[in-house]
């Protein structure tokens, strides 16, 4: 809505133009009333409107007067339209040199009124949209002059004034991140450009209840800045944290994105603004650490003492125990842990970031050692890239989870194609080493393999459980040292690979139906039989 601002010595002619037209229709509101120059020129300095309808004849200070007076004493671009019950060729002309946009006389026509204020409206419409582009590209242009340090003082002020910034006691650099934006990495904003920074324009001022302008600088880096001053600070008695987390959360709203706003730190002249612009992006990547999503303050987290130690040792061994086991839940719970001790030891940034990769190329480098290829790994692409996507902590943690998963699935995978050859060399391993003491843990231990899959393996492939098919090949070589030896029992149970002498016998007996000492007897007497028949 454009501000107007009624200017008549007849008190019923303001109060007629107020209901004469629907101003709210046509664009407008009516911002106040003045009964004569004097008091209207206050009024336009302090309510700043773009129209003013004056009458031309009022006592002290005329129409005339005013529109000249405000002319020459203010850098906005005030638009005025003259009402008068005088059609004199002198005044108009004066009101053509000073730039009046129309002349209407009385008694006012309600549908000459409303056809001067819509070709008004357009043409101020046009005007506000040239003005913000052009101070726009002022700004970015000073903004890179301030960060490579090539803007002269003598300009800096210049500048300060042309963009109506030089009488303002301190700043702010205030960083708006896009988060979770997964294509084109190097410019995620890509075409939302103009819709963000449109909706971050129309947003702060609505907040800050204010008509001066926010200036917007896009990062490309999926992040834009703007520039807050003190005087868009004044509904929030100063306060940038009142205004940020207001901001934050009608962004969210209305948007429906998640954003992470970081405000740089204060500075008191524009000469520093590269420390402010500085600080708010060093700060960004503070969002891992806190698992509640708020705007985050440099004068804050510069006070937090943070720690440049590595993950617990034991904690990250557990997870890629974990991962190689593919036990889904253990593996979500280890890596709440990992985030929460992000937070509770205060992990420096590059900790955390440092924590996070390592957990991904831990990953790599299994599969890689087992043989398989990234391929196995879909979404290996989004993970060794994922710091430049500007991911809240909650995402983050979702796609480490998935990638994770990813891993421990193809772990797992070629942990299956690799156990069906080595089931074979276990096999063939067992049986030219059943007498030594070997078990099912120990080989699986040799082979890598999780024990208890190893034996599922070997009963699926051969169709006898492990530990059957060593007794049987103990049992079956203990037959033979039987039959062919005149070892003594207890050496044959040695030399099989049992330990204990009772337990040979207890499994002999319980494979053969007899006891090795009746076995060996009962090949003496067959033999003996055969020599007697012949």
């Amino acid at each position: 809505m454009h501000k107007v601002l009624l200017v008549d010595d007849e008190v019923f002619v303001c109060k007629g133009l107020r209901s004469l037209i629907d101003w709210e229709n046509l664009g407008y509101e009516i911002c106040g009333e003045a009964n004569n120059g004097e008091d209207a020129f206050e009024m336009i300095v302090d309510m700043k409107p773009e129209v003013v309808i004056t009458d031309i004849r009022m006592p002290v200070v005329d129409g005339l007067e005013l529109i000249k007076h405000v002319k020459e004493a203010s850098r906005r671009q005030v638009h005025f339209i003259i009402i008068s019950g005088y059609n004199d060729f002198s005044y108009a002309q004066k009101a053509v040199r000073y730039g009046v946009f129309d002349f209407v006389l009385k008694p006012i026509d309600s549908d000459e009124l409303e056809s001067v204020l819509t070709a008004l409206k357009e043409i101020i419409d046009k005007e506000t949209m040239e003005k913000a582009i052009k101070e726009r590209l002022l700004f970015e242009h000073m903004v890179i002059q301030l960060l490579d340090g090539s803007l002269k003082e003598t300009e800096m002020k210049e500048w300060a004034k042309t963009l109506n910034i030089d009488n303002c006691r301190y700043f702010y650099y205030l960083l708006l991140e896009m988060n979770n934006v997964y294509t084109k990495a190097e410019n995620v904003l890509d075409g939302t450009n103009d819709f963000l920074r449109n909706m971050l324009q129309d947003m702060a001022a609505e907040l800050a209840g204010t008509k001066r302008q926010f200036f917007i600088y896009e990062q490309q880096d999926n992040a834009v800045g703007m520039l807050v001053t003190s005087e868009h600070l004044t509904a929030f008695d100063g306060s940038i944290e009142m205004f940020a987390n207001k901001l934050e959360k009608q962004l969210k709203q209305k948007s429906r994105k998640t954003m992470t706003v970081c405000v740089g730190e204060k500075i008191t002249d524009l000469s520093f603004f590269k420390k402010s612009y500085e600080t708010a992006n060093s700060i960004r990547p503070y969002k891992y650490l806190f698992h509640r999503h708020e705007p985050i303050f440099y004068n804050k987290v510069m006070n937090i003492p943070v720690t440049f130690n590595e993950l617990d040792k034991n904690l990250y061994i557990s997870l890629m125990e974990e991962i190689e086991e593919n036990n889904v839940g253990e593996i979500e719970k280890l890596i709440g842990c990992i985030f929460h001790e992000f937070e509770a030891k205060k992990f420096a940034p590059a900790a955390a970031y440092t924590t996070i990769n390592r957990c991904i190329h831990g990953i790599i480098q299994t599969v890689n050692n087992m043989g398989g290829a990234d391929k196995q790994l879909p979404s290996i692409g989004t993970m060794v890239k994922w710091e430049s996507y500007n991911l809240t902590r909650e995402e983050l943690i979702r796609l480490l989870t998935e990638f994770i998963l990813e891993g421990a699935n193809a772990i797992q995978d070629l942990r299956i194609d690799n156990m069906k050859g080595d089931i074979y060399k276990i096999k063939a391993y067992v049986e030219k080493n059943f007498h030594k003491n070997i078990s099912l843990k120990s080989i699986a231990g040799k082979y890598y393999m999780n024990p208890v899959y190893m034996g599922q393996l070997f009963k699926k492939t051969f169709g006898i459980y492990f530990k059957e098919y060593l007794l049987k090949l103990r049992i079956d070589e203990s037959k033979k040292l039987l039959r062919q030896t005149d070892a003594r029992i207890y050496e044959v149970a040695e030399k099989v690979g049992f330990g204990s002498t009772d337990y040979f016998i207890t499994q002999f007996e319980k494979m053969t139906g007899m006891t090795p000492t009746e076995y060996r007897k009962k090949l003496l007497n067959g033999q003996r039989m055969r020599k007697k028949l012949l």
